[in-house]
């Protein structure tokens, strides 16, 4: 079963997420902050991490990515940021842009309000790309491109 650590500061969000990969045989761990997150990567190695950009800070998310490649063993684990940031204040990240890619760590943004199954297909994608065979057990989504959903590094529009 794939594991993923979610890690954002807004806990109806969290548990949501967490209730609904868990009903698709996910194995999730959650955290609501960034301390809390690298603190859950010394007992679970997850197979993908989910994370949101602004907790605690402006930047947390970022902070987050980077320690988290940092860990040994930890550097190659896909990271998907998700974000309203572009929708609150204008900004926006694209992942798909090397350059962008090397200083924010992460694979993919997501914008907030990420759609349940758009969440669940982006974090089978990013194992497919990885090579782990999990992400085409039952309910795995690889040829489909669902609402929401975008190429590896495009923002997600919700």
């Amino acid at each position: 079963m794939p594991k993923v650590l979610i890690v954002d500061d807004d806990r109806d969000l969290l548990h949501g997420q967490e209730a609904y990969l868990e009903e698709r045989g996910f194995v999730v761990q959650t955290a609501e902050s960034m301390e809390e997150g690298l603190a859950r990567l010394d007992s679970f190695r997850p197979d993908v991490i989910v994370v949101d950009l602004m907790m605690e800070h402006y930047d947390t998310g970022f902070v987050f990515s980077k320690k988290v490649r940092e860990k040994p063993g930890l550097a190659d684990v896909p990271v998907l940021m998700q974000t309203a940031a572009s929708k609150e204040v204008g900004f926006t990240f694209d992942a798909a842009d090397p350059e962008a890619r090397r200083w924010m760590k992460v694979d993919e943004v997501l914008i907030k309000p990420v759609p349940l199954d758009a969440l669940e297909e982006k974090i089978r994608n990013a194992l497919s790309r990885q090579g782990g065979g999990a992400a085409t057990e039952s309910g795995g989504r690889d040829a489909a491109r669902g609402p929401g959903a975008a190429h590896a590094g495009e923002e997600t529009e919700a």
